[in-house]
């Protein structure tokens, strides 16, 4: 009977209705809510990073020249990436954006403000074949995001 009223339901039902119900969840069960939440952006995003991922994400980043926040903003990083022919085949711009500043947020004291270096800290990160897809997110979401 679900999938019918699924199937049947306006997408500003469903909205409403996933939103009521992520709320009630959170609420009852946080660490259910958690793992809803993060089913429901990998369904929508896949393993990649979205333009309010990479938001949130930056901003809980502490760099080590003593600044917070993204270095860099997507635009100048894509531009960077077109200039220097690297294609987003494998990783969006936001996977891309993410990596270059969190090679940033935790090496500048050694890389300092080489950004060549950065690029190819970026894409030799992005581009490791033994990784699986999404590794920008994935490093995100297991290895460096607070609960």
């Amino acid at each position: 009977m679900h999938t019918k009223l699924i199937r049947e339901a306006s997408d500003t039902a469903l909205r409403s209705f996933l939103t009521k119900s992520f709320d009630e969840i959170k609420v009852k069960d946080h660490e259910m809510y958690e793992e809803l939440e993060e089913d429901l952006y990998k369904e929508i995003y896949g393993c990649h990073f979205s333009e309010w991922m990479l938001e949130k994400a930056l901003a809980k980043m502490k760099n080590e020249d003593g600044s917070t926040g993204g270095h860099w903003d997507v635009a100048t990083t894509t531009s960077v990436a077109n200039s220097n022919g690297i294609v987003f085949d494998n990783f969006n711009e936001y996977d891309w954006n993410y990596v270059m500043n969190m090679f940033y947020s935790d090496y500048y004291r050694v890389v300092g403000n080489d950004t060549n270096s950065y690029i190819k800290l970026s894409k030799a990160f992005l581009d490791d074949k033994d990784a699986p897809d999404g590794k920008a997110y994935r490093y995100y979401m297991y290895v460096t995001k607070e609960d």
